[in-house]
């Protein structure tokens, strides 16, 4: 379950805590508004009276989602640190917190996946859309490295592939049962993206 947030109604919180674990579960087609409703266990008035419809619901649920994992990401971050630390932190606790969390990781994973992180990734990429609350410090992280010439300069998506293709990957295996994971993997793994991605 993700926290809940107090600035939203307790309602809405639990439509996209239902939403969540049904998509994490089922998919987006295996997630009907009729069956998010009943596990929010509140009935289909609220669930409209807070989305427009399932397309706002997704959208906003990724935001939601986004937004927990950015905290969890920057927790302990330190701006002035070297940069190969700042990478190595924000990393680590990324993989960290998407382990712990398999239905945040499964939903954020189909969601990139599905023609709504396309259309957003491409708007970003267009420079028409707005950073997303999960790219915030990462973005930033990476625009003054490169500036400083301690990264590669190569486009910002390369950089998120080099990083979290291979996060991701591990993150999956080990969802899956197929590998242990553990401050030693940890640390290699996001040492190894490091070294992809610096001059």
């Amino acid at each position: 379950m993700v926290a809940s947030d107090n600035r939203l109604p307790e309602k809405k919180v639990a439509i996209l805590e239902a939403t969540l674990g049904l998509i994490a579960e089922n998919g987006f087609h295996g997630a009907p508004t009729s069956e998010i409703a009943e596990k929010a266990g509140v009935g289909m008035g609220s669930l409209y009276r807070y989305f427009e419809d399932k397309d706002e619901l997704i959208r906003v649920l990724f935001a939601f989602v986004t937004e927990k994992l950015q905290q969890a990401v920057g927790k302990g971050h330190d701006p002035e640190a070297p940069f190969r630390e700042q990478y190595v932190h924000v990393c680590r606790n990324a993989l960290q917190y998407l382990v712990e969390r398999p239905d945040v990781f499964r939903f954020i994973e189909q969601y990139l996946s599905s023609p709504y992180g396309v259309a957003e990734r491409r708007e970003k990429l267009l420079g028409v859309g707005d950073v997303s609350s999960a790219d915030g410090l990462f973005e930033e992280l990476f625009q003054k490295a490169q500036a400083r010439q301690v990264t590669k300069d190569i486009p910002l998506p390369a950089i998120y592939a080099l990083t979290f293709g291979p996060i991701f990957f591990i993150i999956r295996d080990v969802h899956a049962g197929l590998i242990g994971v553990d401050d030693t993997i940890v640390e290699q793994t996001v040492e190894a993206c490091w070294d992809a991605v610096k001059r």
